[in-house]
């Protein structure tokens, strides 16, 4: 399951890096993949690779932080909220995972 939080991670990042290579690089796309690396690294580190009892916490723990990740690097997608509380909401999503991973795990 780790195998699909790094694939959606790196697809994630290369689409935005690449779609966005003429603009300059946003803080908040930087400092969102480097929280992002962080957490892969955390989450493998505490979540070993065998199967886990509790397969709903794992799943939420490798969904939220993609979803969190994806309205940081693409809040226009969104268009019923302002890009800075889309961006708000992914910023707290990754906070909000960061807190369950280490409550739980």
């Amino acid at each position: 399951m780790a195998i699909t939080l790094i694939l959606a991670f790196l697809i994630m990042a290369i689409l935005y890096f690449y779609w966005n290579r003429h603009e300059p690089l946003g803080k908040h796309a930087i400092f969102a993949t480097v929280f992002m690396v962080v957490y892969v690294l955390v989450y493998l580190f505490l979540n070993p690779p065998y199967f886990s009892p509790n397969r709903h916490i794992d799943t939420l723990l490798m969904i939220l932080p993609i979803v969190s990740y994806g309205a940081i690097l693409f809040p226009e997608i969104n268009t019923t909220i302002p890009v800075q509380g889309t961006k708000g909401f992914g910023w707290l999503g990754l906070g909000v995972t960061v807190m369950v991973l280490v409550g739980f795990k």
